[in-house]
């Protein structure tokens, strides 16, 4: 597999992980914040699990498009072409 379809692939990978992923935290908040007076363990369970999940995707997200960003860096050189912002 060449360099930009590498790019292209873990781009849309990692920015679809990264807005899933503060989506998912930002529901698990939500259901946190809706909390019964007294302390269910079921309930705690819920925004814990959707909360970790949360951070598992953004995490990973943030490492594909770290990855992308290597891969485009490398497909540049490949063509000859200067960085982005260098002349």
């Amino acid at each position: 597999m060449n360099f930009k379809k590498k790019w292209w692939r873990h781009s849309v990978v990692g920015v679809t992980l990264t807005g899933l992923g503060i989506n998912f935290i930002g529901e698990a908040i939500i259901i946190k914040g809706n909390s019964p007076a007294e302390f269910d363990l079921a309930h705690a369970a819920l925004w814990f699990w959707i909360g970790l999940f949360g951070l598992v995707a953004l995490n990973a997200g943030i490492s594909f498009i770290a990855d992308a960003v290597k891969n485009r860096i490398y497909m540049e050189m490949e063509n000859g072409e200067a960085p982005a912002g260098r002349s």
